[in-house]
């Protein structure tokens, strides 16, 4: 792949989901200048999204209809779209926070070293339970986002050609790590779409862990390359020492309220 094809894996982590599969809360713009998300049943500014946005500024009112009264996040891709970051704020939106479009090669497995803790592909609803548990414990869910959430992946791991799944990190009884991962359509591509370490476990090697594990079922399934979208200064500075390279920068805006 070249840089470009590269980019453009990173970019369909937002939108290469398998159509039979989405929720009928989830609804889709998507076309070549535009990819909007809208979950009506979540309030999650990672669930509501801009992912792309290529039109003229005349109709960025289009966005603002599409999302209503609900929270969003516009992404925008650093390198391209300075005058657009300059429009945002003029209308109200701030800088929130910045991911790195990472991606690796696939070659050769990792190595596998943490035997302490169990770590679990998430196929049962207590393990959704756990899975939900853990993520809304490190990303502030409310009530509404987290009912969403096991529903969702409730329904998505009953369904038998899915593309993607859910892992769970247990230390006893205690679900202290989660991760989510998907393949592409063409099953080259395996995208990391969100992991996280609750935080008096973080620095124990556990997120490399589960990178680890999840690469190398890629690589007995045939897969290229693994990419995502890392938080800039939290799981970026760990992908980055197990060999991702850096491709592109987004820039989360959200508006102020």
């Amino acid at each position: 792949m070249n840089k470009k094809q590269i980019v453009q894996a990173i970019e369909a982590i937002q939108w290469d989901y398998e159509d039979a599969l989405v929720p009928e809360s989830i609804h889709y713009i998507q076309k070549d200048d535009v990819v909007m998300i809208k979950n009506e049943k979540s309030t999650s500014i990672y669930a509501n999204k801009v992912v792309r946005f290529d039109k003229s500024f005349e109709e960025i009112e289009e966005v603002f209809a599409f999302f209503g009264e609900s929270p969003f996040s516009w992404w925008v891709r650093k390198e391209n779209h300075r005058e657009l970051e300059d429009e945002l704020i003029k209308r109200g939106l701030y800088h929130f926070d910045t991911y790195v479009g990472l991606a690796k090669v696939l070659h050769k497995k990792e190595n596998e070293v943490d035997t302490q803790h169990s770590y679990k592909e998430v196929m049962v609803e207590e393990e959704v339970s756990q899975h939900v548990q853990v993520a809304s414990s490190i990303w502030n869910y409310d009530r509404r986002t987290e009912e969403a959430a096991f529903s969702e992946r409730v329904k998505y791991i009953e369904i038998p050609d899915r593309r993607g799944g859910y892992m769970v990190v247990v230390d006893n009884e205690l679900p202290i790590a989660y991760s989510n991962y998907r393949y592409s359509h063409d099953d080259r591509v395996l995208y990391l779409n969100g992991a996280g370490v609750i935080p008096r476990y973080r620095g124990k090697g556990i997120y490399r862990e589960m990178v680890a594990r999840r690469l190398n079922e890629a690589i007995s399934r045939g897969c290229q390359i693994a990419v995502t979208q890392a938080k800039k200064g939290t799981s970026e500075p760990i992908l980055r020492k197990v060999g991702f390279q850096e491709y592109a920068t987004y820039k989360q805006y959200v508006p102020n309220q």
